[in-house]
């Protein structure tokens, strides 16, 4: 059963693999508005009913990576170490999206893939949307270890932060690749201003640091709760 579930997995992935690359060999090369759902089932070769069952709309099409672009900033605050503040997570996170070009697909795929967007008020929208889904799962990801008398708007407040700092960063990063710059000179040049500009949100995440600082602390204290060398 597990080899036949297996199997049946790597097909379906197969399958979304060969119509997410065929969706993006029409959009860069006619315009997204101008490509139909019908134009990627036969460019794919498959029915129109087995691309909705993959995608089911056109934008997801084009935003193939959008679960891990909503969750990035989300997974940073999971993966902090225990030394490590809100703030400097965020930027750590971001400093990983502009490093990794499947999971930034909105960022730095190509500079087709940024004008092709640019050129259509359905993908800008669509992004819009998801940044603020990617806001509101933050929000919600630094609600979960807020102390019990911490005020529930200031979750909503850094992840709003956040999410400015993102937008503008973001912003700089598309415009210098658009302008004929590299990747990786234009993150090289963009790591100072990541962190300073994460850096200003610290005293709002302050208090939601606090019973991470406070269990290091103890930790610190008492030889028994560290973990084995």
């Amino acid at each position: 059963m597990s080899e036949m579930t297996s199997r049946r997995d790597r097909k379906k992935h197969q399958t979304r693999q060969a119509i997410g690359e065929a969706a993006m060999r029409l959009f860069l090369a006619r315009g997204f508005d101008a490509v139909t759902i019908a134009d990627v089932a036969r460019e794919a070769d498959m029915a129109v009913q087995t691309v909705f069952n993959h995608f089911p709309t056109k934008e997801d099409l084009f935003f193939q990576e959008r679960d891990s672009f909503v969750a990035a900033p989300s997974a940073a605050i999971r993966s902090r170490r225990d030394d490590e503040s809100i703030a400097q997570a965020l930027a750590r996170g971001y400093l990983r999206l502009l490093s990794d070009y499947h999971v930034a697909g909105l960022l730095v795929q190509s500079v087709e893939y940024q004008r092709t967007m640019d050129a259509s008020p359905a993908l800008r929208g669509r992004e819009l949307e998801l940044r603020r889904e990617r806001e509101e799962l933050l929000a919600a990801t630094l609600a979960e270890d807020m102390p019990p008398q911490e005020d529930p708007l200031r979750p909503r407040l850094v992840a709003a932060l956040a999410s400015a700092i993102d937008r503008v960063l973001d912003g700089e990063f598309r415009h210098r690749l658009l302008a004929g710059e590299g990747t990786s000179e234009v993150r090289a040049s963009l790591t100072p201003l990541v962190e300073e500009l994460f850096g200003t949100i610290e005293a709002a995440c302050r208090h939601l640091d606090e019973p991470r600082v406070e269990n290091l602390r103890r930790t610190l204290r008492d030889p028994a709760r560290r973990s084995p060398a």
